[in-house]
């Protein structure tokens, strides 16, 4: 260190700077110790040493600097950190007593229970700061008393075994020491537990432990005090006052060549320890004869501390062009020969040598960690408690053969659990823990063992997920739902249990890539429509294609008009065709005599032959073409729409009824279904209003032949081939009519007319219908009897999030049709830059599709979906009064497309369905709702 260089001189060069002292007691050897561990803040020399405090045993050194800075070191001069360290802009004094350690910190009294000595990290803290009491100056402890000074010229003492968890506090005694007037309270030392010194900067006073003032004296000492066994240490300047308490007298004195700052004595109480207040000098006195024997210059800047070990802790102070350093020096003596004399020195270090030499062979033979703590002679070792360095040093030695044993048994451990594949994320944890608290080469080591454990989790991981992907590809699964059944998946999840909380995540979201990357797969091969000449495959399910088959009409002779002429009965006569074509005889008279039509002329019955041959056909309607956009949903939808059509076809009963919001594209999948297999669509709208008339006929008047009987839609389609019959509303039909249609729906499939004509369907005919979901507010319930009859399909909006926070592209494929910078992709590339860009599952061919633009604009749709979904929810939970938020906006898929549409015109997704959406709610209130619904929208 620098400042040793310009202290010692000449000798700076020396490994070690040793000072020679003869006493009467004999010869007192100092020696500069330089093993002091560096503190790693650069700046901590900058701030001045208020106080030094040493364990009991000498094992620990506690140095406070202003600020509040702590320095932790161990005997051999390692620097430790205190648990919880204590926010404070001074640390005043520092006690070590029995278990416990206490510092003043003011505003704050800190103590520690030291759970296990040799390891602060178990210490136990507790800091005592309430009203009243805010501690400033004087800390001592003795036995199970701790006293203190709080601000107001007070003194209190409490018990700190009374609650080892210092879950509360204990007074034994408050007193006011104003009446003393000793100034500012520096220091306080017990006296055995009935009396207490307190030493301030006026003078020193002395009471008893309930608070009696016993007596005063005149020494302005401060924190120059110390205890001894004839009595007590204080400083007045430069002089030295033993001062016997009993006697109430001084018993001798020294006059000092230092201003005395503090003073500390030997074990042995031989000598004394002086610090000057204001420059590197270090007075030693020797205390029988009370002398001052030396004069040390280079240090004893304001402390210094003996440690039982005879260790000399004190501070050097420099100045370094503008900045001032105050350096921590440790000095090495030989003062435990002046209370342990050689002989027993060498007995105690014989005696452990043996116990070491037993050690280290009970140690090179246990297996485990565990019998490391059983090993007596360890135990023999740990229990010696003689403040020899060279005890200290074999001790240590004996720590270090077990360090490095518990590492050899804790690497052999871990290697033999990667080799048998048991590694768990708690063995992991525990390599991390020790790597915390190791240090070089150790650490090193340690640090290669985590990195192989990674390397086996990863590997393991890696190879998991090639058996998992293996499982996948001989299986058909369409949701996460299918795939969490999967034996082996379920293996992979007790797998991600095992591992560390810090691949975990990246487990899981490896599983939750590759089950995705399989859905995309899975789905996108499962719900497809295939077309061939004579079928259409909707997913799973097959379907012929109606060939097109028509209606043959044949003709009937009709009396239009009976009269009476010339005493008999006459008829006008007609030919009439089933879809009610009236046609007229030509070249023959149309009026003939009612009893000629019992048995009708030969031209009548050639005419209408004639007719019937002509082979009339009722006009084919052809399906409209409908463009549709084949996702995953709308197939599925198609494929149980299917299922239930082929079922009832087979029976030749029921009805399937639609049921789902409205938007969610009911009557487009019966289009389509009947685009697809070119059969004719009737749709027949439904209301409360309806009559009889509006499904069964009407009269309609001609001025030519007068009034007629029309057919309507629905006979018209019972008798179409292969009509598809589509009941719109089906819940709104009015409960009158609702009778009618029970012969329909059920196995009689007939429909009786008031004229008591019963129009049979053909076998053919398919009868659908659709419905807004039954618990909605202002949804009339489906009426009982179609209820028995039905079976009931619900239609949902395509899917859009599930559970695990996977988006499904199923909308958005339809609205990127919409969408320019989209549309050009096919349904599969879309899909595959969907899953890269929303759900985060690139593959091969996403990144040869993806581009930045076409990642914006996938994103843009998502934010569509996302609003609209957030509106739907709301809309749905108000109308099943799960909310009373009023939103009676339906959020279509004409909607999102309405959107998708303008997407380019906007920058801004909030805005843009902001702008498309409130002009269509009328409520000032709902209106509200929705604007906070979306503006709430995490995006």
């Amino acid at each position: 260190m620098e400042f040793l260089k310009k202290l010692f001189g000449k000798k700076r060069e020396q490994s070690q700077q040793e000072y020679i002292v003869q006493t009467p007691a004999g010869t007192l050897e100092l020696a500069i110790d330089k093993d002091i561990e560096k503190d790693p803040d650069a700046r901590i020399d900058e701030f001045w040493i208020e106080t030094i405090g040493v364990s009991e045993d000498g094992y620990w050194v506690l140095v406070g600097r202003r600020h509040g800075i702590i320095q932790l070191y161990d005997w051999s001069g390692k620097l430790h950190r205190l648990p919880s360290r204590p926010v404070a802009q001074v640390i005043s004094d520092v006690v070590f007593s029995g278990s416990y350690l206490a510092l003043l910190t003011p505003p704050y009294l800190v103590i520690y229970k030291m759970e296990d000595p040799k390891r602060p990290s178990t210490w136990k803290v507790m800091k005592i700061s309430q009203e009243g009491i805010r501690p400033s100056g004087g800390l001592d402890l003795k036995g199970n008393v701790l006293a203190f000074g709080v601000v107001g010229d007070r003194v209190y003492t409490i018990d700190v075994t009374s609650d080892a968890l210092f879950q509360t506090v204990e007074f034994k005694s408050a007193f006011s020491y104003r009446e003393a007037q000793i100034g500012e309270l520096r220091s306080i030392r017990i006296l055995d537990n009935s009396k207490l010194v307190l030493s301030g900067t006026n003078r020193v006073a002395i009471y008893s432990i309930g608070g009696n003032l016993l007596t005063t004296l005149d020494y302005p000492s401060g924190k120059a005090l110390e205890v001894t066994s004839k009595g007590i240490l204080v400083a007045n300047s430069n002089r030295l006052i033993l001062y016997d308490v009993n006697l109430d007298r001084e018993v001798s004195d020294a006059e000092l060549s230092v201003n005395i700052s503090t003073i500390s004595i030997d074990p042995s109480e031989n000598f004394a320890f002086c610090a000057d207040k204001e420059s590197n000098r270090l007075s030693i006195v020797y205390l029988p004869e009370m002398a001052e024997i030396s004069l040390m210059e280079g240090f004893g800047y304001s402390v210094v501390k003996v440690s039982p070990d005879g260790s000399l802790y004190t501070c050097t102070v420099e100045d370094v062009q503008d900045k001032r350093y105050y350096n921590l020096v440790k000095l090495n003596t030989n003062l435990v020969d002046f209370y342990y004399p050689p002989q027993r020195q060498k007995q105690i270090i014989s005696n452990l040598q043996d116990t070491y030499k037993k050690f280290l062979k009970a140690l090179s033979q246990v297996k485990t960690e565990e019998e490391i703590e059983n090993i007596k002679e360890y135990k023999e070792l740990l229990s010696y408690d003689f403040p020899l360095r060279e005890v200290r040093k074999l001790i240590k030695e004996a720590q270090e053969q077990v360090d490095k044993k518990r590492l050899e048994l804790f690497i052999e451990k871990i290697q033999k659990a990667i080799n048998n594949k048991e590694i768990t994320g708690k063995d992991l944890y525990t390599l991390e823990e020790r790597i915390k608290h190791s240090t070089s080469p150790e650490r090193e080591t340690l640090e290669k063992l985590k990195q192989k454990v990674l390397d086996y989790f990863e590997q393991e991981l890696q190879e998991r997920l090639l058996k998992i992907k293996h499982a996948l590809s001989n299986i058909q699964a369409y949701s996460l739902q299918d795939l969490e059944t999967i034996e082996d998946i379920k293996e992979f999840r007790a797998f991600i249990s095992t591992l560390p909380t810090s691949l975990q995540s990246k487990a899981q979201e490896s599983l939750l890539r590759t089950l995705q990357e399989k859905i995309v797969q899975e789905r996108l091969k499962r719900y497809s429509i295939k077309t061939a000449e004579d079928r259409v495959l909707f997913g799973n399910e097959e379907f012929p294609k109606f060939s097109g088959q028509r209606r043959k009409l044949n003709w009937h002779l009709k009396v239009e008009e009976r009269f009476l002429y010339d005493g008999r009965e006459y008829a006008r006569i007609a030919f009439e065709r089933d879809d009610g074509v009236l046609l007229e005889p030509k070249r023959y008279p149309n009026i003939l005599p009612t009893e000629e039509l019992k048995h009708p002329p030969l031209w009548l019955r050639r005419y209408l032959r004639h007719l019937k041959g002509l082979y009339s056909y009722q006009e084919y309607r052809i399906p409209l073409f409908v463009a549709y956009e084949e996702t995953p949903w709308f197939v599925q939808n198609l494929e149980k729409f299917v299922s239930h059509i082929k079922e009832q076809l087979e029976y030749q009963e029921g009805i399937l009824i639609l049921e789902g919001d409205a938007g969610t594209g009911k009557n487009f999948l019966v289009e389509v279904f009947s685009a697809l297999t070119n059969r004719p669509l009737y749709i027949v709208p439904c209301n409360s209003k309806m009559e009889k008339e509006d499904i069964t006929f009407t009269y309609e008047f001609d001025a030519k032949r007068g009034t007629r009987r029309v057919y309507s839609d629905l006979v018209r389609a019972l008798q179409t081939p292969g009509a598809v019959i589509y009941f719109d509303e089906i819940n709104t039909l009015p409960a009158s009519l609702v009778k009618i249609f029970n012969s329909l729906f059920d196995y009689r499939r007939y429909l009786v007319l008031s004229s008591g004509e019963v129009i049979k369907a053909r076998p053919d005919v398919i009868l659908v219908g659709g419905m807004n979901p039954q618990n909605y507010l202002g949804v009339s319930e489906l009426p009982q009897d179609v209820k028995s009859r039905a079976d009931v399909l619900f239609v949902d909006y395509p899917p859009f999030e599930d559970p695990s926070g996977f988006y499904y592209p199923d909308e958005a494929l339809i609205l990127r049709s919409f969408v320019p910078e989209v549309s050009s992709l096919t349904k599969e590339d879309f899909v595959y830059l969907w899953y890269h860009v929303i759900n985060g599952v690139p593959t091969e061919r996403s990144t040869q599709v993806y581009t930045p633009e076409r990642e914006k604009y996938a994103r843009r749709i998502y934010e569509i979906l996302k609003i609209a979904n957030a509106i739907r929810k709301a809309y749905r939970e108000y109308q099943t009064q799960q909310s009373e938020e009023p939103v009676e906006l339906v959020f279509s898929i004409r909607d999102t497309i309405r959107c998708a549409r303008r997407i380019v015109k906007y920058e801004d997704t909030k805005k843009l369905v902001l702008e498309s959406m409130l002009p269509k709610v009328s409520s000032p209130l709902e209106r509200e709702v929705i604007k906070s619904l979306v503006e709430n929208v995490d995006l």
